[in-house]
């Protein structure tokens, strides 16, 4: 039978049956996520406490790494023998960048032209840096997407450029494998050297032991 209260002009009707079905089907639901809790927490709780246990093969603290603008402009003019857009690079410190001279052509007509090239990141193994002041010998200005259009020419697959952003991205995965985590905190140049000051950074375990990983994506 229900239960019936009188409070002023309101009545109010408490049914036993109703109270006892929402107690029984809170009860279940509680029993239901007490099971069911370690299954969906184990495996989450397995990789974090693996993480801590397993300790990487090596780490460090920070690194400085010097690079020779000499051996660089080699290297990089050789990577672009058979461009008729960029062509005879050669670099030099500036500061927090690197000044860069090549020959562009533009409409037919070859120029020599300066650009610096700054805010050098490295980034899930790929490096990018971003063109700014553009100029002609003689402090002409030159429209950036002369140059954009010229690295574009190359067709390499490990280089993407965003065009109008002046951001030129170079995919480093075949040199630097998915084990190794490495970032750059920051760059200072001398008139023939690059100085790069790396973050802390861990080798995981021997190239091709490591678990496999998803490549990254630059698209966005």
């Amino acid at each position: 039978m229900p239960v019936l209260w009188r409070v002023g002009e309101a009545n109010i009707q408490y049914q036993p049956s109703a109270s006892i079905s929402v107690i029984c089907w809170i009860s279940w639901r509680s029993v239901t996520l007490f099971f069911l809790a370690p299954l969906l927490l184990c495996p989450i709780l397995a990789a974090v406490t693996d993480s801590f246990l397993s300790p990487p093969l090596a780490r460090w603290d920070g690194l400085h790494l010097v690079v020779d603008l000499e051996h660089a402009e080699r290297h990089i003019n050789r990577a672009m023998m058979g461009s008729d857009r960029i062509r005879d690079i050669r670099l030099r410190g500036a500061g927090d960048a690197l000044e860069a001279e090549t020959t562009v052509v533009w409409k037919g007509v070859a120029a020599r032209v300066g650009l610096e090239l700054a805010e050098i990141r490295l980034h899930h193994r790929h490096i990018g840096f971003r063109m700014r002041h553009v100029r002609a010998l003689g402090g002409f200005p030159v429209p950036r997407a002369a140059v954009e259009l010229g690295l574009k020419a190359l067709d390499s697959p490990l280089m993407r450029v965003f065009q109008g952003d002046g951001i030129v991205v170079i995919d480093l995965r075949r040199w630097l494998p998915p084990e190794v985590e490495i970032n750059v905190v920051t760059v200072q140049a001398t008139l023939r050297s690059l100085h790069i000051w790396f973050g802390p950074g861990r080798l995981s375990d021997l190239p091709g032991r490591g678990p496999g990983q998803l490549p990254a994506d630059t698209s966005s």
